[in-house]
């Protein structure tokens, strides 16, 4: 799954402290995040409950330090929130997309209008700065670079 990311050899010695299905798990989270680095891998394999850790030898350096207890059971919550969190937004990313699109094509339609240009010209011109920044946003920037 990640042998086409930006992934560093040390992530991979993280995923490997984890059972099959862990990996999966935190590799799907990885891509899902876009987040590749080696502080993520670390934050996920702390927050790796133990039945899901596989049997270490004796690990040396930064790999023994694990928080404690308190520590994994506040991390596991905080992750959890994080991916509530990232399905929300990915849940109305699309909606709210909908209505920004609808939106800046009425106010286009609108400042095409050269009367209401005008008046906002001479009694509001800060809204009509405004206005004609959102008439100017591109719909969906990043679709051009896929």
């Amino acid at each position: 799954m990640l042998k086409d990311t930006p992934c560093s050899m040390k992530v991979f010695d993280v995923l490997r402290q984890m059972n099959a299905v862990r990996q999966l798990e935190a590799a799907d989270l990885m891509i899902g995040q876009h987040n590749f680095t080696l502080m993520f891998a670390r934050a996920i394999r702390a927050a790796t409950p133990h039945s899901q850790l596989v049997a270490a030898k004796k690990m040396t350096g930064a790999a023994a330090s694990t928080p404690p207890g308190q520590q994994i059971a506040r991390m596991e919550r905080e992750l959890a929130a994080l991916q509530t969190q990232v399905k929300s937004v990915e849940e109305t990313y699309g909606i709210d997309n909908l209505h920004l699109t609808v939106a800046r094509g009425y106010v286009a339609k609108l400042l095409a209008n050269t009367r209401i240009t005008r008046w906002l010209s001479y009694h509001r011109q800060e809204y009509l700065g405004e206005f004609q920044k959102i008439a100017e946003i591109d719909p969906q920037p990043e679709a051009l670079d896929a």
